[in-house]
């Protein structure tokens, strides 16, 4: 019984580190913690976890994918030149998701059949959606005033971006932990020969892996220029990717694979926004934000790694 409240609560960590910061923030200005700031942060942190999401279904295989931010950038630059050209929104949109199930198909060849390392791959496929994402926005700044999208992505009260990301975080739980799909990922990301002896296609299985997280990258680019009427190739990118990467890590994703849970990716884009708002409104510099951020990061990191040594000493393992 001590065993499983011990897990339960080590289980619950990210929750538990994001209510510590709140608590620790909020004590230092209590303008951090007021209702109307918590519903802007949680509305900042929406294309974190939802390219938290893509990413955390990469990672649990084993992989990973850089080319994931500037795909958000290309489909937001392309679905953003659609519509203000007098394009249809649904016509703009399946464009927009034409882009990144292109680039995924892309990677998921590279990766899963061609057997190419998931960082080069995806490294060279980040070169060229950069480039093209540069041929498409040949006006630089593009303007997107489309009234459902406007109504999207800044309604009154709850957020629809908010529920929306809810509810996709919701499928993906369910997709990860009571499918077949998401059991097999598990088994691959924990043990790919393992999971081949038993029968698995592991090629098919990643290249599955690879589409399925361009959906979310496409979600992410429709919650940004829902949320912004202004799109540029500079959306998205290697700073988001970056964030929605610390979110997945600090949410208990494993680098290594096998091992992750949606709602801890979701806490940790929650973290993550606190840290970035919160380091704001207390005046930090800009120039030492990114430093403050990853410091605060890499202690949070630390302390999980603790904690994990716990749960596999409180197990009998010490190979910690």
């Amino acid at each position: 019984m001590r065993s499983k409240l011990l897990n339960l609560a080590l289980d619950q960590t990210p929750w538990l580190v994001l209510l510590a910061l709140l608590a620790a923030f909020g004590m230092a200005d209590a303008r951090i913690v007021a209702r109307e700031h918590l519903w802007v942060l949680l509305q900042q942190a929406t294309p974190v976890a939802m390219l938290g999401m893509a990413v955390f279904w990469i990672l649990l295989t084993g992989d990973i994918d850089l080319s994931a931010g500037h795909c958000v950038a290309l489909s937001a630059v392309t679905m953003g030149t659609l519509l203000s050209a007098g394009m249809a929104l649904t016509t703009a949109l399946g464009t927009g998701l034409a882009c990144c199930l292109l680039v995924g198909c892309l990677n998921g060849l590279l990766v899963a059949w061609l057997r190419i390392p998931s960082f080069i791959a995806t490294l060279a496929s980040m070169l060229m959606v950069q480039g093209a994402t540069l041929i498409v926005a040949t006006t630089g700044t593009i303007l997107v005033l489309d009234p459902a999208l406007r109504a999207f992505g800044a309604g009154a009260g709850l957020q629809p971006t908010i529920g929306f990301t809810g509810a996709v975080a919701v499928v993906s739980w369910w997709l990860s932990r009571q499918t077949r799909f998401g059991l097999k990922t598990f088994a691959i990301g924990s043990h790919p020969a393992r999971a081949e002896l038993a029968g698995m296609s592991v090629g098919r299985q990643k290249f599955g892996v690879f589409l399925l997280s361009s959906v979310y990258v496409f979600f992410t680019a429709v919650i940004i220029i829902a949320r912004v009427p202004v799109v540029n190739p500079g959306v998205g990118g290697v700073s988001l990717l970056l964030d929605a990467i610390a979110a997945a890590v600090i949410g208990g994703t494993s680098l290594l694979g096998g091992r992750g849970r949606v709602g801890g990716v979701v806490c940790g884009a929650i973290t993550i926004s606190l840290l970035t708002a919160a380091l704001r409104v207390l005046g930090i510099e800009p120039s030492s934000l990114d430093l403050c951020k990853g410091s605060i990061i890499v202690l949070i990191l630390l302390g999980e790694r603790g904690l994990h040594a716990l749960r596999a000493l409180a197990h009998g393992r010490f190979d910690v």
